[in-house]
């Protein structure tokens, strides 16, 4: 019984345990998130005389709560703007009382709207007086119903000039550049890579999204070129958003104009403007602008004056580099100012550090943008020595990101009431500072050309004559020309250099060894005047023009020794030299193919001529000698007739002996 007794007691003991796991356990439910807010959206700026807004999004149990706003003193520098995001920096100038979240107006997308009324005068406690345009922290905090600081949000509000209190702002001038790597392949077709692509159509997508701004742009006609051969949409659309433009003008591809005059190849820059600005024209319907030279190496002081001798007045340089790049530098004023460095030419400066920063992602935050025009309007201007009060600031970023700071400051900019000017370098003066220090340029770097240069001086001359060979209208040696620039081009990477040069030198040696003569060797010549047969083989895929050379000892060519002619594309020629022999027997004749320039002898052989006519001389040396044997025979027969008869009539049939 007690054994028994026990088992129902385990038996019952897991049952309870059993229903007790199987029963639900109280649901444990997460703290509610604490209350927030946000910024979603904001004015850009303030007037003298108006009202900031800021939409705010909020979220968690807002019982209770309020808003109260602050605003701080006029900021003196970038690097008080950097602590006014997390600390208060100046002197409180207005201090809102707190406003419950649900008395806030509603604004859109389900947000809170919170206003600043800002005066230049005083007038109620509910106004901020501000007295002159500046940079201003505001802070907007949430506080709980006890009071407690329950989340802020610290932004920089622009409050902007009037006629009496005016801000000394620069304009901000951009250049923008379509430019990928040389496009021309050594095969002859054209390729743009997929990232270089994106990288342009971001381009595209500035200028489309701010058509009023006439920033300036330098395309690169070789980049053109290429975006008119690819299918991508992406290429359509930035040659159409650069149509119509005004546009820098450009040689077809980026030259190093120091390092092609050093090595005695100047000559290729002038003809390479000149292309360049025929495509742009021809296939954007451009008129290029040749004021400013935007290339990206060095110009010499050679180059210089032969950049002033086509038409160019300034190049665009580099600013010097930052003494110390852990502080904001002033911004570099553009100019343009007299350099000692490109003379006669003047400089006109871009601020590379500013280029940069604006060419970076823009922050996700609501008011990226005017953190950046804050930043802008904040930094000094150099303007190196001059008396320009308000200078502009030339930027020309480099590799934009997916969306650039530039994308957010220009959006803010593209406002008539902007407190920055924005264009492109229109809005340069025209005239130096006379005042202003010289511009002393930071040296761009320039490709090493060594063996590259030597190649192309080597290659200049079966240049010309490959384009005698080929004619005067065909493209072959212009497209030769092209392989020649992208070999020598700034932006080139090394192992293309060489690969373009190859490319170049193959076909010239190709061309010119795909000429000859065929044919017999050995030929009679049955009469005195009469045809040499001359046969021209061209393996090449294009027709030639070439000149056949004749000479020879001992025939004359009464049309001349040389005769022009066209050889069609992988054909065979005969043609019929007239000839004249002026002797019999083995006559050697030389024949040559020349091109026309007579510069390459293309194929040579000598021909074997049998000559079995008898020459003019001949003829009269033969007839003389036949004269003389018919007198000497018809006065032989006469004799001996007469001796004849003379025997019949003495009888003895014989001739008398003669007497002693």
């Amino acid at each position: 019984m007690i054994r028994r007794h026990r088992l129902l007691l385990a038996i019952a003991a897991v049952a309870t345990a059993l229903v007790a796991a199987a029963s639900p356990t109280p649901a444990q439910t997460d703290p509610p998130p604490p209350p927030t807010i946000q910024l979603a959206d904001r004015s850009p700026w303030i007037g003298p005389e108006g009202e900031a807004t800021f939409l705010l999004d909020t979220s968690g149990d807002l019982t209770g709560a309020t808003i109260q706003v602050e605003v701080f003193s006029a900021l003196d520098s970038v690097e008080e703007l950097e602590e006014s995001a997390d600390e208060d920096v100046g002197v409180r100038l207005a201090l809102a009382p707190p406003r419950s979240v649900d008395l806030l107006a509603p604004g859109p997308d389900g947000t809170r709207i919170v206003g600043l009324r800002a005066s230049a005068d005083p007038t109620d406690d509910q106004t901020v007086q501000l007295v002159a345009p500046g940079v201003h922290p505001v802070v907007i905090t949430l506080l709980g119903a006890d009071g407690a600081v329950l989340d802020e949000i610290r932004t920089p509000l622009v409050r902007l000039g009037d006629e009496t209190a005016g801000w000394e702002a620069p304009d901000l001038a951009v250049l923008l550049d379509v430019a990928a790597t040389p496009t021309l392949q050594p095969a002859g077709t054209r390729a743009i890579e997929p990232g270089e692509l994106r990288r342009l159509a971001r381009v595209g997508d500035l200028l489309a999204a701010h058509p009023g701004l006439d920033l300036s742009v330098a395309a690169v006609p070789d980049t053109v070129d290429a975006l008119g051969t690819l299918p991508d949409p992406a290429a359509a659309t930035l040659l159409e958003q650069l149509t119509g433009r005004d546009l820098l003008a450009m040689p077809y591809l980026p030259l190093p104009v120091a390092a092609l005059m050093d090595a005695g190849l100047g000559g290729m820059v002038a003809p390479l403007v000149e292309r360049g600005d025929a495509l742009l024209a021809d296939r954007l319907g451009a008129e290029p602008d040749r004021d400013v030279w935007v290339g990206t190496t060095a110009a010499g002081r050679d180059g210089a004056r032969l950049l002033d001798e086509l038409g160019f007045e300034a190049v665009v340089v580099d600013a010097a580099e930052a003494d110390d790049e852990d502080e904001p530098a002033p911004l570099a004023a553009a100019g343009p100012f007299p350099s000692p460095t490109t003379a006669p030419l003047l400089g006109i400066v871009t601020d590379q550090a500013l280029s940069a920063e604006l060419a970076r992602p823009l922050d996700e935050r609501a008011d990226a943008s005017h953190l950046a025009l804050a930043r802008l309007l904040l930094r000094p201007v150099d303007d190196g020595g001059g008396d320009d009060e308000s200078p502009s600031v030339l930027v020309r970023p480099g590799e934009l990101a997916s969306v650039s700071v530039l994308d957010g400051l220009l959006g803010l900019l593209d406002d008539p009431e902007a407190p920055v000017r924005v264009g492109g370098l229109g809005l340069l003066d025209a005239v130096p500072d006379d005042d202003a220090d010289p511009v002393v340029r930071r040296e761009a770097p320039s490709p090493d050309l060594g063996d590259i240069a030597r190649r192309v001086l080597t290659a200049a001359g079966p240049l010309d004559t490959f384009q005698t060979l080929t004619g005067l209208q065909s493209s072959r040696a212009d497209d030769l020309r092209l392989q020649v620039a992208t070999a020598v081009a700034s932006t080139t990477p090394p192992d293309r250099r060489d690969a373009a040069m190859d490319a170049v030198e193959e076909v010239l040696g190709t061309a010119f060894g795909s000429i000859r003569l065929s044919g017999q060797t050995d030929l009679n010549l049955t009469s005195r005047r009469g045809t040499l047969p001359v046969t021209i083989e061209n393996a090449n895929p294009f027709p030639v023009d070439l000149v056949v050379r004749t000479r020879s000892d001992r025939l004359a060519f009464p049309d001349g020794g040389e005769t022009p002619v066209t050889v069609e594309a992988e054909d065979v020629l005969r043609i019929d030299v007239t000839v004249e022999a002026l002797a019999t027997g083995s006559v050697p004749v030389f024949v040559e193919l020349w091109t026309p320039d007579g510069t390459v002898r293309l194929d040579g052989r000598q021909l074997n001529v049998r000559s079995t006519a008898i020459s003019g001389v001949g003829l009269v040396l033969s007839l003389g000698a036949l004269a003389v044997l018919v007198v000497w025979w018809v006065r032989h027969w006469r004799r001996t007739r007469r001796e004849r008869a003379l025997g019949e009539a003495t009888g003895s049939g014989t001739a008398p002996e003669p007497m002693g």
